[in-house]
């Protein structure tokens, strides 16, 4: 049987319309974390939802979802509640230049990866890494720079072909020390050396040359020579 209530032929169509729609628009402008949408339905202010990672620039062909019953989320205790919005940009489904230099995918929290020409980029308040075995990066050239660092290693390993330092200032701390090398050459403009205990020198040979003054002080000082001790100079004081 056919109903001609008019309130039943029209309830359809208003519940309809009440509901979610998706279409499809070009960025047309931005202000601020707003996005303008110009699609079939006019020109849209929208947002970008949590679920689109690439951010649209202008000129993007995206996904808008215009939703006017949506329900908003309840902001958590504390924090500031947004103004409400009815359209979100979902996807970019196509770019205005493909091969545009730059994109960057927006994580929600304020991280982002930045890729340019090839390059990545990542960008947040904080990078952590964890892995639970190991960690590795291979690459031609390394270049890490920061205003303060710590390295804390149980048990470090280090490697090089050639290594040039450039300190301003450098402290030492190790209860032992050993090295060991082929050929070492020093040069400094002052050098002072303080041994509480044992300063010991074995050497096959040793020469020192010094320009100006040498002094030799001691409680007690004794030279033993198994050959010859040679004494010369224009004038020789003892006692």
């Amino acid at each position: 049987m056919t109903s001609h209530d008019s309130s039943v032929a029209t309830s359809a169509p208003d519940s309809a319309a009440a509901g979610p729609r998706l279409v499809t628009g070009t960025v047309c402008g931005r202000a601020g974390a707003w996005l303008f949408v110009r699609s079939s339905e006019g020109e849209q202010r929208a947002q970008v939802a949590p679920s689109c990672l690439l951010a649209p620039e202008d000129g993007d062909v995206v996904l808008l979802c215009l939703a006017p019953d949506m329900p908003l989320a309840e902001p958590l205790d504390g924090a500031m509640r947004v103004l409400p919005c009815r359209q979100h940009v979902l996807a970019v489904l196509s770019r205005a230049a493909p091969t545009q230099a730059q994109a960057m995918v927006q994580l929600p929290g304020g991280a982002r990866f930045v890729t340019q020409e090839g390059s990545l980029r990542i960008e947040g308040r904080e990078v952590d890494i964890a892995a639970s075995a190991g960690l590795r990066a291979r690459t031609p050239q390394f270049t890490l720079e920061a205003a303060h660092g710590d390295l804390r290693f149980g048990h470090a390993n280090a490697s090089a072909g050639s290594f040039t330092g450039v300190i301003g200032q450098m402290q030492l701390f190790a209860r032992d020390l050993s090295t060991q090398v082929g050929r070492l050459v020093q040069k400094v403009r002052s050098s002072f050396r303080t041994v509480e205990d044992l300063d010991d020198l074995r050497a096959g040979r040793t020469r020192w040359e010094v320009e100006g003054h040498a002094q030799l002080h001691a409680r007690q000082a004794t030279v033993l020579a198994e050959g010859t001790v040679k004494i010369d100079g224009q004038r020789i004081d003892l006692g």
